[in-house]
C-alpha cells in the first residue's frame, strides 16, 4: 500500500513538473509585495542580482519549477535571475488594475465628454439642416406657385396673341373689302359723270338739230299764210 502510495505521488509530482515546464513562457508579475529580490540561483544562498523588484514589475517567465518553489525570469531590463514562485502572479497586482481602471476611466470621461460635445455639435447641425429644410420647402413652394402664375399668364398671352392675330385678318379683310367699295363706287361716279356728260352731249346736238331745222319751220309757215 506505501509502495502504491508513493508511486502515485511520484506520478503526480511528474506530471505537475511536465505541465510546468510545458507552460514555462508566458508573462508574470511580481505579487503585491513591497520588493523581492532577484538571485543568481533557486536558493536563498545564490548572490542577489537585483534587490528591489517592486510589486507589479513585469517579468518574462523562462522556467518554472514548482517543486523546488523557484522560477527563472528576465527582467524588462534583459537582466535574467531566479525568484521565488510565492512572489509571482499571473495577472498584474491590484494597483496596476487600479491604476489601469482609472485610466480607463479617465479616458472614458474624457471620451463621453467628446461624445457630449460631439452630440451637441450634432444636435447644432441638425437644428440648422431642419430650417435650412424648411426655408427650401418654403422658397419650393413659393416657385411653384410663381410658376402656375407664369404658366397662366403665358396660356393668356397666347390666347391673347391668337386673338390678335385674328383681328388683324379681320383688319386686312375689311381694308381689302373697303378698298373694293371705294373701287366701286369710283367706278359708278365715273360711270355716272359719263352718263351725265353723254346727257349734255345730247341736248347740245338737239339743240344744234333745232337750232338748223327751225328756220325752216318758220318759212314753211310764212308760205302757207300767202297762200291763202
Amino acid at each position: 500500500m506505501m509502495k502504491l502510495l508513493t508511486g502515485l505521488a511520484t506520478a503526480a509530482l511528474l506530471a505537475a513538473s511536465f505541465s510546468t515546464l510545458a507552460q514555462s513562457e508566458g508573462t508574470r508579475y511580481i505579487t503585491d509585495k513591497l520588493h523581492v529580490p532577484l538571485r543568481s540561483g533557486k536558493g536563498n544562498e545564490f548572490r542577489i542580482l537585483h534587490r528591489g523588484l517592486p510589486s507589479g514589475t513585469k517579468l518574462i517567465l523562462l522556467e518554472d519549477i514548482p517543486v523546488d518553489g523557484w522560477a527563472r525570469v528576465r527582467t524588462p531590463s534583459g537582466e535574467e535571475g531566479w525568484i521565488r514562485r510565492q512572489y509571482l502572479i499571473n495577472e498584474p497586482t491590484a494597483d496596476i488594475k487600479l491604476q489601469r481602471a482609472e485610466a480607463n476611466l479617465a479616458r472614458f470621461e474624457k471620451m463621453e465628454g467628446n461624445l457630449g460635445g460631439e452630440v451637441r455639435r450634432l444636435e447644432a447641425e441638425n437644428r440648422q439642416l431642419s430650417e435650412k429644410l424648411a426655408g427650401a420647402e418654403e422658397q419650393a413652394q413659393r416657385l411653384a406657385g410663381e410658376l402656375k402664375e407664369i404658366k397662366t399668364l403665358s396660356a393668356d398671352a397666347v390666347a391673347l396673341n391668337q386673338r390678335h392675330q385674328k383681328l388683324l385678318q379681320q383688319h386686312e379683310l375689311l381694308k381689302q373689302k373697303q378698298m373694293m367699295a371705294e373701287a366701286e363706287i369710283q367706278r359708278l361716279s365715273a360711270s355716272e359723270q359719263h352718263k351725265w356728260y353723254l346727257y349734255g352731249a345730247l341736248s347740245v346736238a338737239a339743240g344744234a338739230i333745232l337750232a338748223m331745222i327751225a328756220p325752216n319751220f318758220r318759212r314753211r309757215r310764212g308760205h302757207s299764210e300767202w297762200a291763202n
